[in-house]
């Protein structure tokens, strides 16, 4: 064994550098892999369509445009994908040596990746055996099977899709979720729909508790789950085996492990689901601080406009703020409150990713006094002030 010594340690510092400064000066050209042909499939017994999403993994030989819309009648291509076109894709059933063959979705004159199959063609039934078989252009084949989950008790197709509506007040309540066992289920998945994205956890018990207090720990920032003024879905599926393993699994490059593919000759997802449970839970909280309270302005032509507003986390030095319009048509908001000045924001739909307006304003008693940017814009300044709730 050899002790360094304060003469050699330098040297071999000397060394190191050297062969670093050597690696960097003569670049290595590493040739991009073969594509792989990538599957994504769920069936879905309460569907109208059976979707299988096909297309080809990315190995820098094809330029991809990220800064595209995403289109969900073009979901590979608008999120960033390379769609595998012109595919023979087929859904079999035991015993069948045809299949359903499965018609590609095109966008102004664009092949999309996207293959569909709707319910008048085949009609998914809990509890049975599916096979799919796609066959590219170039010969090769990718094959996988899936049992979909049973059914609940006097399951009827849709049943599961149709939501009941609850409320929640989040300071004091929690949703409490029960449903029947169904055979064939590998896990039950529990999914919140947020602003932030969805919420979800698989569970291997057929009840879960959601308490209103909870945080989002897999959105930036631990956002809450549960946001005041908000109607959120939520909803139970039982999935099987091919689903869970997948999305339970990950690329790991310090374990070695990765995803747990159910597809033969790619990779991918061809697994399957039922509806277990549907609930469109509105979610309020009491009055705490003065912001919350319903608010009355006018609108841009003129018309009542109220809304509905909460602190949703106080803060030391500026508290988020979220709410909704009461008025038709019903918009979310989202925002923050620094002192007296709020700013607001106005979402297209249920996600902070799309907003049609801002609305900064001042809070002074009973009264929000600001301006819009946005869609509703408008000169001069617009008030809302606090009225019953």
């Amino acid at each position: 064994m050899v002790i360094p010594t304060r003469t050699t340690r330098p040297w071999a510092i000397v060394l190191l550098v050297a062969s670093l400064v050597a690696c960097e000066a003569a670049p290595v050209e590493v040739t991009s892999p073969a594509a792989s042909i990538v599957v994504h499939a769920v069936l879905n017994p309460d569907a109208d369509e059976q979707v299988v999403l096909v297309e080809a993994s990315l190995t820098g030989r094809v330029d991809i445009n990220d800064g595209l819309r995403f289109d969900p009648l073009d979901p590979i291509r608008t999120a960033g994908g390379s769609p595998l076109t012109g595919a023979d894709v087929r859904l079999l059933t035991d015993g069948d040596s045809v299949g359903v063959r499965a018609t590609e979705t095109v966008v102004r004159t664009r092949a999309t990746g996207r293959y569909v199959i709707p319910r008048g063609q085949l009609a998914v039934q809990p509890g049975r055996r599916y096979r799919l078989r796609i066959r590219a252009m170039d010969g090769r084949v990718v094959t996988g099977e899936t049992q979909v989950p049973g059914a609940p008790p006097g399951w009827t197709p849709g049943d599961g899709a149709v939501p009941v509506p609850l409320s929640l007040n989040r300071g004091r309540d929690t949703l409490v979720l029960r449903w029947a066992p169904v055979t064939a289920a590998r896990r039950y998945a529990v999914r919140v729909e947020t602003p932030y994205g969805p919420w979800a956890l698989f569970s291997d018990s057929t009840q879960f508790a959601l308490d209103g207090r909870l945080r989002n720990f897999f959105a930036p920032g631990l956002p809450s789950l549960w946001f005041p003024g908000f109607v959120q879905t939520t909803s139970v599926v039982a999935v099987d085996a091919n689903f869970y393993d997948y999305n339970r699994s990950g690329n790991d490059p310090f374990g070695g492990t990765g995803l747990i593919s159910s597809v033969r000759g790619g990779v991918g997802l061809f697994g399957s689901l039922v509806n277990i449970l549907r609930r469109d839970v509105t979610v309020t909280e009491d009055t705490r601080y003065p912001l919350d309270a319903r608010w009355r302005g006018t609108s841009a032509s003129g018309a009542t406009v109220d809304i509905d507003l909460w602190i949703d986390v106080n803060g030391p030095t500026a508290s988020s703020v979220s709410g909704r319009e009461v008025t038709a048509p019903r918009r979310y908001l989202l925002g923050t409150l620094r002192s007296e000045t709020l700013r607001l924001v106005t979402l297209a739909a249920n996600s902070s990713a799309d907003t049609v307006a801002v609305f900064t304003a001042r809070l002074a008693g009973d009264s929000l006094t600001g301006s819009y940017d946005g869609r509703f814009a408008t000169s001069g300044a617009r008030v809302f002030r606090r009225v019953p709730r």
